[in-house]
């Protein structure tokens, strides 16, 4: 927790709790994308392993299994939510460059904006225009000159 001072009178003070905020839930989001995906995530999960191989022969099978799906289902569950969160936001942003390079490419269909708002049929039909594009190879170099011919 954090305090903050009110930009009124200067001696009151506002606590933040900064734990719940949207900007702290998103770095805690983008660095465990980081570590899992990286070699310290592999190594922890080599060594996960390896300690409940360990831990088996002291307690007994079936203690040490029971403890490794539990937290193996809650690791689960909150890995789900935090990296469906990170991969979001780089798909986002990938879309928003994509959405740059189209619109500054003068022979490029401003149709291909924001396709990723399209139901998933109008998409389908930009494909097979597409198609359609790579099958007159030389004559057509955007879906606009397939639907003008």
């Amino acid at each position: 927790m954090s305090t903050q001072k009110n930009e009124g009178n200067g001696d009151e003070t506002k606590k933040v709790y900064s734990f719940l905020t949207r900007d702290r839930f998103e770095a805690v989001a983008e660095r465990t994308a980081k570590f899992t995906s990286g070699p310290w995530g592999t190594h922890v999960g080599f060594g996960l392993v390896a300690f409940w191989l360990g831990a088996s022969v002291v307690v007994g099978w079936d203690e040490a299994y029971s403890i490794v799906d539990e937290v193996t289902t809650m690791s689960s569950f909150l890995l789900l939510f935090l990296l469906q969160r990170a991969q979001a936001k780089d798909t986002l942003a990938m879309q928003v460059k994509l959405n740059e390079l189209l619109a500054a490419v003068q022979k490029a269909s401003p149709t291909l904006i924001n396709l990723e708002d399209r139901s998933e049929s109008e998409v389908q039909e930009i494909h097979d225009r597409f198609q359609e594009v790579q099958e007159k190879a030389g004559d057509c170099s955007s879906i606009d000159e397939v639907r003008r011919n």
